[in-house]
């Protein structure tokens, strides 16, 4: 099977598989404790695929399909469960799956996209090559990172008399949680926007800390423009926009970029092929938006939308399309190389 049907057909396989782990749990756990789990295993899988690609542990890269996959996914999910032991007790104080503690998750998240794959692991790769240093900084920066920024940007003092607020856990920062949520997850689509343009108008920038800078400046910009368009201009709610914009956005990007492996456009040179991969990659990212939006009943039972219903619908698009499909389309294309749809290299 060859491109692009093998990206369409292994996506409906990523979907119907993400659906029906879903449906397993009730709307409160899935939101919860299962998005979160699988969130912490995000980072090390953006490390083994993008820093690694898939080739570390040595031992395990050599290993034929489907036994590379498996052994990937076991890998990822040891990590993961390690990761989240530490940052339930060591962010969420241990009292059960808080916004504060999925905030800090998803953040972690993004801070892994700004690190390997805007700044490419600089400063460290300046210093070594040693695929296992670099990989360990990517991790190391994800979570100190994270937190710092979590710290001083994140105030959850508006969920004050709520039973899901704990004083401990409120790092009370400089702003209302969901400001910096929502604008550090549309850096994230920024981010991979610029992937879509192969990082014109910076790629030609030979200087590395220049670059990283230029890149810096460029994905602040854009993002503060998106973000003034959505929320200040358009008067979105933060957590709507954030799940109907940002999220469902990025996950429209994974199609051409992971699924159909760069296969689209390619008679196009830039800035023109990037452009039309984003307009591809927003009508996908509306496309897939309603069908989960029209599946989440199903799977999940009704789901309310809005501060009255307080935004159990938007939070369970956000948690399906990149708290859950995404890990799993994660471990189809890269961990299992598109097994059984194509022959292992």
């Amino acid at each position: 099977m060859k491109q692009p049907l093998l990206g369409l057909v292994t996506l409906l396989l990523v979907i119907i598989i993400s659906l029906g782990i879903i449906s397993l749990f009730e709307e409160a756990t899935f939101s919860t404790w299962v998005s979160f789990l699988f969130i912490c295993c995000v980072p090390t899988q953006i490390v083994v695929a993008l820093v690694w690609h898939c080739s570390i542990p040595a031992g395990v890269s050599r290993l034929a399909q489907p036994a590379r996959g498996a052994a990937l996914t076991g890998l990822t999910a040891v990590v993961g469960m390690v990761v989240a032991v530490l940052t339930y007790y060591l962010v969420g104080k241990g009292h059960g799956v808080t916004p504060m503690l999925l905030m800090y998750s998803i953040l972690t998240v993004v801070v892994t996209f700004w690190y390997a794959v805007l700044w490419q692991c600089w400063p460290v790769t300046l210093f070594s090559n040693n695929p296992l240093v670099i990989g360990a900084s990517a991790l190391l920066v994800a979570y100190v990172g994270a937190y710092v920024l979590f710290a001083i940007l994140f105030d959850f003092s508006f969920l004050e008399g709520a039973p899901v607020y704990f004083p401990d856990a409120d790092p009370g920062g400089m702003f209302m949680a969901w400001t910096p949520m929502s604008f550090s997850v549309t850096t994230a689509a920024i981010i991979l926007t610029l992937v879509l343009f192969d990082f014109w108008p910076v790629a030609g920038i030979s200087k590395p800390s220049i670059k990283v800078l230029a890149a810096t400046a460029v994905v602040m910009v854009l993002a503060a423009v998106v973000y003034y368009l959505g929320v200040c201009l358009a008067g979105m709610d933060r957590v709507g926009y954030m799940s109907l914009v940002p999220v469902s956005y990025i996950f429209g990007i994974f199609l051409p970029l992971s699924l159909m492996q760069g296969s689209l456009f390619t008679n196009l040179k830039q800035p023109l092929k990037g452009l039309a991969l984003t307009v591809f990659c927003a009508i996908a990212a509306i496309l897939l938006q309603q069908l989960y939006l029209l599946m989440g009943p199903v799977v999940s039972g009704p789901l309310a939308a809005g501060p009255e219903g307080n935004y159990q619908e938007e939070l369970w698009l956000a948690s399906a399309l990149l708290g859950l499909t995404f890990p799993v389309l994660v471990v189809m294309t890269d961990y299992f190389d598109f097994w059984p749809l194509k022959k292992s290299n």
